[in-house]
């Protein structure tokens, strides 16, 4: 595939005079702060050790400097390691700052070993040392123990983790309860270490993400302007010493680790922990932690009850759902790389990325699910640790929501983050029977890198020509997490999880399902709170993300089951059209009590002549199949889920080339036109919905609109 070209930027030239006086600047800075290594460097070479930045000379020739190792200078590949600084933006772009020192570990021919026959390197850190890497790999120690997110891993343990930089990377660090283990003495040097352990490269698919969707194609990237141990290349997984570039670490405020460490203990078990706080305050970010280190902090492993009531930006799920999950193992991974690597136990599609839209419904799936974790701990005889994820909507009617969860939900420990003082007051009760654990937010404390999902938020590199940090928006973000869940394919057992972006879902044979006939598959389908006629039903939904629902065919009290009979009659001939006009809305058409999700589905196209539709959706055909023959009804449901282009577009199909060479689009220079897009061509775009679309909203007094 050709390079694109796009998103690259002009870089302003640099002045001789200007060059020579940078560089002096920055050999001022070094001379100023000397090295206490261990070795003899050249005298042209830095030298990097624990915590001092340096800066790179800048030169004219796009040559990365050689950093040394042990008094030794490296300049090229070496079977067990070295430091090489990724050539960028040397003469282009001047930097005011020094590099920030992301890893507080250098490297050496002692604890850090690189074996590149296997894709691993094995590491040792001593207490108070740390390393940055990004990308996608499996940590296995092999001595002492080390944290990650919250997370303990110790001795002849492992964890896979993915970190991308859209989100903020994860730091490996030796764990606090770790002890120190005695390792084979090297000569001259104090052999004692906290931690060893080994870094391996995995492969998911995920590296693969930017060729369906060319926004995030740059995640898997490190800085550009950036230290880094040198590998030989084929690895997928980057450790990072420092950057020139933004680029954000997930630590956390100190008053975080003393809450976490409090309610992971298990003297007042069990525990329902109920989080609160506003947008970008660090909840998904303080959830994440909260569940690894209670999932890991006790012999044998604790198992974790996650209830997520945030259906704009979930953890575990596509949006617009709230979902209940157990959770055994620690989670390092960002939210769209965790379809599969949970217990889904229940799930409901509200069709909103907002309980704005349907209060009603939002708390009836919200008690369901409180309900359903109930029913597990009697039918189990035991009660887990309950930890809910709530939204972001704490002012006006998001406030009464979240009062309505706390009767609901029951918590004995509320978490708020920022400014909820207010919040706790009307939400709480007074009697002090919950504990309350009021904190800082992520962006107000010792943690400024990362919003409340870790997620880069500032910085260089988001249209550039690398990694590093990159901002992006919520819509960005829902827009990657449903990219990613429709391209997600089974992986073996074990909660594994792997993606497939070679093939583009206009490439994929998509499952054929009837809706009329004797051996239907789909017995209804609805569009919720929009008045949308039998007609044009399909013109509806076609082209959508609906949600597959289930109902239990022998539920006859069902409003769903009961008015297809008291419709249709048992026509199997007929569409199964249900119209949310005759029910309150939403909550009317599809109740909780009785319906569940079991996943998202792409209509990719109707044939109304033989009465089937074409499904994209990451559940196996086996599964539709045998829920079918278990006597469950399948509807199918479409909300307002978003549609990203990426889907629908095979921007790298025949022609595509072509057209970005041209400037042109699938409309024009005889190429392909693609499903349900127009390109515009000559500046121009024919076809529906080429213009834009007034609507003149009938202005309604409060007591008029719907609640």
């Amino acid at each position: 595939m050709s390079k694109r070209t796009s998103d690259s930027k002009v870089k302003a030239p640099l002045s001789a005079l200007a060059a020579r006086r940078l560089r002096q600047q920055q050999q001022q800075q070094i001379t100023a702060e000397p090295a206490s290594g261990t070795g003899t460097p050249n005298d042209d070479s830095p030298v990097v050790t624990p915590g001092i930045e340096i800066a790179p000379t800048i030169t004219r020739k796009s040559v990365p400097n050689s950093y040394p190792i042990d008094g030794q200078t490296t300049a090229g590949p070496s079977s067990k390691g070295s430091v090489a600084e990724i050539p960028g933006n040397q003469l282009g772009e001047k930097s005011d700052n020094l590099p920030r020192q992301l890893s507080n570990f250098t490297p050496t021919d002692d604890n850090y070993v690189y074996d590149s026959q296997n894709a691993e390197i094995t590491v040792k850190l001593r207490r108070g040392e740390s390393l940055v890497v990004q990308g996608e790999f499996r940590i296995s120690v092999g001595s002492g123990s080390i944290s990650i997110c919250g997370a303990i891993v110790e001795t002849s343990s492992s964890i896979s983790v993915v970190a991308p930089a859209s989100q903020a990377l994860p730091v490996i660090e030796c764990a606090s309860k770790s002890k120190k283990r005695k390792v084979e003495k090297p000569p001259n040097r104090d052999g004692e270490y906290d931690a060893v352990f080994t870094i391996k490269s995995t492969r998911t698919g995920l590296s693969d993400l930017g060729k369906v969707c060319p926004r995030f194609d740059k995640i898997w990237k490190p800085p550009l302007t950036s230290t880094t141990t040198k590998l030989e290349g084929t690895e997928s997984f980057t450790p990072i010493l420092t950057s020139l570039q933004s680029t954000p670490i997930l630590t956390v405020p100190p008053s975080w680790q003393s809450a976490i460490t409090s309610l992971s203990s298990t003297k007042q078990s069990p525990k329902c922990i109920f989080i609160v706080g506003g947008k970008s305050v660090g909840k998904s970010t303080f959830g994440r932690y909260l569940l690894n280190n209670i999932v890991t902090s006790q012999t044998p492993s604790r198992t974790i009850i996650y209830l997520d009531v945030d259906p704009g930006q979930p953890s575990f799920t596509p949006p617009c759902a709230l979902s209940l999950h157990r959770i055994t193992r620690p989670i390092v991974t960002p939210s769209f790389a965790t379809f599969g690597s949970t217990e889904v136990l229940r799930q409901h599609h509200i069709g909103y990325t907002s309980p704005r839209e349907d209060p009603k419904y939002y708390l009836r799936c919200a008690a369901d699910l409180i309900q359903e974790y109930r029913n597990l701990v009697q039918q189990l005889g035991e009660e887990h640790t309950l930890v809910v994820n709530t939204c972001g909507w704490i002012k006006g009617l998001g406030r009464e929501l979240l009062q309505e969860l706390v009767l609901i939900c029951e918590p004995t420990d509320a978490v708020g983050l920022g400014d909820v003082d207010g919040v706790f007051a009307e939400i709480l009760p007074t009697d002090k029977s919950i504990k309350k654990h009021l904190l800082e937010g992520a962006g107000s404390g010792a943690s400024g890198n990362s919003n409340s999902n870790g997620v880069a938020s500032g910085g260089a590199g988001g249209g550039g020509g690398g990694g590093g940090a990159q901002a992006f928006s919520p819509a960005d973000l829902r827009t990657l997490q449903t990219v990613a869940y429709f391209h997600a394919v089974p992986k073996g057992t074990d909660a594994d999880i792997a993606f497939d972006f070679d093939r583009h879902l206009t490439g994929m044979m998509p499952i054929v399902a009837s809706y009329r006939g004797a051996n239907k598959v789909i017995h209804g389908i609805t569009v919720l709170d929009a008045d949308v006629t039998a007609d044009l039903a399909f013109t509806a939904i076609n082209a959508t993300v609906v949600s597959i629902n289930l109902i239990k065919g022998d539920d006859k009290e069902h409003p769903i089951l009961r008015y297809l009979e008291d419709v249709y009659g048992g026509d199997d001939n007929a569409a199964p059209f249900i119209a949310s006009n005759q029910f309150d809305g939403t909550s009317g058409v599809l109740p909780a009590e009785g319906t569940e999700m079991i996943g998202l589905a792409i209509i990719r196209g109707v044939n109304e002549e033989k009465g089937q539709l074409q499904l994209l959706t990451p559940v196996s055909e086996a599964e539709l199949n045998q829920r079918v023959e278990d006597g469950y009804k399948v509807v199918l449901s479409r909300g307002r889920d978003e549609m990203p282009v990426w889907l629908m577009w095979d921007w790298r199909g025949r022609g595509a080339e072509q057209r970005r060479r041209r400037g042109t689009g699938a409309n024009g220079g005889g190429v392909d036109k693609a499903p349900y897009l127009d390109f515009v061509v000559g500046g121009e775009v024919a076809g529906k919905g080429a213009k834009e679309w007034k609507v003149r909203r009938n202005i309604m007094r409060r007591g008029q609109q719907r609640r």
